[in-house]
């Protein structure tokens, strides 16, 4: 006995017609979790580059200013003395790179490099940390493999992709003895040992200010009550303290490429289903004619979309994350800089998407069925 209403025997007998719509939303699907992917593992990538913004605060004390001796203990007394504030230590830095952006390299007193690590929740996952006037350094496992170095290596002659320790510092090489793990990326080195082959003098350094848990607003707001108090003391800029990621110019392009990807995949899909269902008209009006009801019709047309579409997200789902997996295995992962392939803001965005483009081709289709005379089209095409 034949089902009219069997949604599989009209996929059979129209397999073009059905293809075509499966391609559409396959190709849509694939190219915004393509594109998901991409920018949510960059928008991760730069906010894991500047672990300032989230942990701790870099306090600098001016450009070409020394320091006695007795101001930076009575600076630093001062500083500890707020109840936001956890620590206060000196250090300095240099920048490198992770493919396209820089990333920081602390050098910070051996003893001061485990709480810094603590407060940007890092962890020390093979190796050790550097000793006390040694040419030693710790990296971000990323950073490491960005740069083609293994634990043994020296950064400035055993490197594969590029310099970890730009020249112009006048550094002696560096000696990778640990690697980290953790949301932020960065390596740390002696301080000591930095001063003494730039030959600097003691009360040169930054400040980095590591405030309480949960009170980084706190620590900012005196810390910048100090800055208006003392001449000595300036704004940390090059930390990016007010850096907004998400509103990067190159965020806003991804996300209006987004949006195209999806503008144009809910029209063509949208259209096509309209057109074909215009030309089954006398299909449904004959259902209606032989007495099923017009909530059965509209119930199978929504059905038959419904399904076409969740098979396009499915296999535009799946066949993005395998070629993610694929890239991340042969690729990305030996370079540091694998995709993070699921997020929890993908479902919101995936699913959402989904849902607009049902609701814009159920909306008219629903509106035509709903104006389907039977008695007319009988008349007129049987």
């Amino acid at each position: 006995m034949t089902k009219p209403l069997s949604i599989w025997r009209y996929y059979r007998n129209n397999r073009k017609k059905v293809t075509i719509i499966f391609i559409i939303t396959f190709l849509g699907i694939f190219a915004q979790c393509a594109l998901l992917i991409h920018t949510t593992t960059k928008l991760k990538l730069y906010k894991a580059i500047w672990p300032f913004q989230s942990f701790a605060y870099a306090f600098h004390t001016g450009e070409n200013v020394q320091q006695s001796p007795e101001y930076q203990d009575r600076l630093q007394h001062l500083l500890e003395k707020h109840p936001a504030i956890s620590k206060v230590l000196p250090f300095s830095f240099v920048q490198t790179r992770l493919s396209t952006v820089s990333v920081l390299i602390l050098y910070l007193r051996s003893k001061d490099i485990k709480p810094v690590m603590n407060s940007l929740q890092l962890t020390l996952i093979t190796g050790w940390l550097p000793a006390p006037g040694t040419h030693e350094i710790v990296l971000h496992w990323k950073l490491a493999a960005n740069h083609g170095i293994k634990i043994g290596n020296y950064c400035n002659k055993d490197y594969k992709y590029g310099m970890v320790i730009p020249t112009f510092t006048g550094l002696g090489d560096n000696k990778l003895v640990g690697l980290l793990d953790g949301n932020s990326i960065a390596g740390f080195s002696d301080l000591d040992t930095y001063n003494n082959d730039l030959h600097n003098s003691q009360g040169t350094e930054s400040w980095l200010v590591i405030p309480k848990k949960g009170q980084l607003d706190q620590a900012k707001s005196y810390l910048s009550k100090c800055i208006q108090k003392d001449k000595e003391l300036s704004d940390p800029a090059y930390i990016y303290q007010n850096a907004d990621i998400n509103n990067s110019s190159t965020f806003r392009v991804l996300y209006i490429f987004d949006l195209v990807i999806t503008s144009v995949m809910t029209l063509c899909v949208s259209c096509l289903f309209y057109i074909y269902f215009y030309q089954r008209r006398p299909e449904f009006g004959l259902l209606e004619a032989i007495g099923h009801t017009r909530q059965m019709v509209i119930g199978k047309a929504f059905l038959e979309i419904i399904i076409i579409n969740l098979l396009g997200f499915a296999g535009g789902l799946i066949s993005a994350l395998i070629c993610g997996l694929a890239l991340n295995r042969f690729m990305f992962m030996e370079r540091g800089l694998p995709l993070l392939l699921w997020d929890q803001s993908y479902i919101f965005k995936l699913l959402s998407t989904l849902l607009f483009v049902t609701f814009i081709s159920l909306f008219p289709i629903w509106r035509m069925l709903k104006k389907v005379d039977p008695i007319t089209i009988i008349e007129g095409k049987v």
